[in-house]
């Protein structure tokens, strides 16, 4: 009598097991199941909801069930989650980098070549922990900032760490940061109540902000982008508003108050900025992201709370790509969701 091999055995036995448990279910992958667009009718669309990121398994190929125990038997890694989606960035040249709080690492989706890969390895046996800030300078170098660490690192394209941007004392608590088109690093110091800046090379340069409710003041500031012009947008959390200033520092102005209903502000976090210059802002409170114009103006809103798509749970990071995309970290959803902006403005 021919006798099978201990290891065919193992594997027979690990297929069923894991056949059992359901293991070779599909892997959830996040298709739209319906078309959303805002505002509702009978007003014209301007804003359209075109897909979402769960994990790496909505961009890289999906094994069948056969191949995914020969990957489990390999030792090969299984898709990977999103876990606590913060901070996001779009090159507009279909790379996302999402900073993750949950899983401690940043996730890169090439959305294009369909690959998916983690930046986490600091020096030695060190890793990120609490990677809140993302942005990506022309050359493809990845910036993250930690708000646990407390630091700014400087990663190769390939996902080496080069470089620490500052010195120990230049912020409290580090948070949001954003490049400016000159390749200037803004970045909040949120437990300092200010906007740290620094040069091309990573000099220091100047730091403007300190805390109180004036113009050009801050109570904990959390989030920051910059436009193709080079004007400055803080999220100024707890003073419930957003602050413009020039590349220098210089005050412009500001707009927002605290309040219960669409237009004021209850818990401010990511803001950006589309092509026609509209200022979008995430409240994490009233799960919604808010639109304004230039002068503050309250224009339209997207989303509400609840798990259904196009609906947030607590988000907090956004960004815009050159093509009017929008990518909204859905924190508590555990996923990006994108956007293409049609239009905010009348006809």
């Amino acid at each position: 009598m021919r006798t099978r091999s201990p290891r065919l055995w193992r594997t027979a036995i690990l297929m069923a097991g894991l056949a059992a448990a359901g293991w070779g279910c599909a892997t959830p992958s996040a298709p739209l199941v319906t078309q959303r667009f805002w505002p509702l009718p009978p007003d014209p669309p301007r804003i359209k909801l075109i897909g979402q990121l769960t994990g790496s398994g909505d961009v890289e190929s999906k094994p069948s069930f056969l191949g995914r125990i020969v990957n489990l038997i390999a030792g090969k890694e299984v898709p990977v989650s999103l876990i606590r989606p913060t901070g996001v960035y779009s090159d507009g040249r279909g790379h996302l980098y999402v900073t993750d709080t949950g899983l401690q690492v940043v996730h890169f989706f090439d959305l294009q070549a369909k690959r998916y890969r983690q930046v986490f390895h600091l020096a030695g046996s060190a890793r990120l922990i609490s990677p809140v800030g993302v942005a990506v300078d022309d050359q493809g170098r990845l910036y993250v900032a930690d708000s646990v660490l407390n630091d700014i690192f400087l990663f190769s394209p390939s996902g080496r760490l080069i470089g620490r941007i500052g010195q120990p004392g230049d912020y409290a608590r580090v948070a949001g940061i954003a490049l400016s088109p000159h390749g200037r690093l803004y970045a909040i110091d949120a437990g300092g109540h200010k906007v740290v800046v620094y040069g091309p090379n990573g000099e220091k340069m100047m730091t403007f902000g300190k805390r109180g409710g004036g113009p050009g003041e801050f109570n904990f500031p959390t989030q920051i982008t910059v436009d193709r012009s080079g004007t400055v947008y803080v999220t100024d959390s707890l003073n419930f508003r957003v602050q413009l200033f020039t590349d220098e520092g210089n005050f412009i102005r500001m707009f927002g108050q605290p309040g219960t209903k669409i237009g004021s502000f209850s818990k401010p976090k990511g803001v950006a900025v589309d092509t026609e210059g509209d200022i979008f802002v995430v409240d994490g409170l009233y799960d919604v992201v808010q639109i304004f114009n230039q002068q503050g103006q309250f224009l339209m809103h997207v989303g509400g709370g609840g798990s259904d798509e196009g609906q947030f749970w607590l988000p907090s990071g956004i960004a815009i790509d050159q093509q009017n995309r929008v990518y909204v970290a859905d924190t508590y959803n555990h996923r990006v969701q994108i956007f293409q902006l049609l239009s905010v403005r009348e006809e």
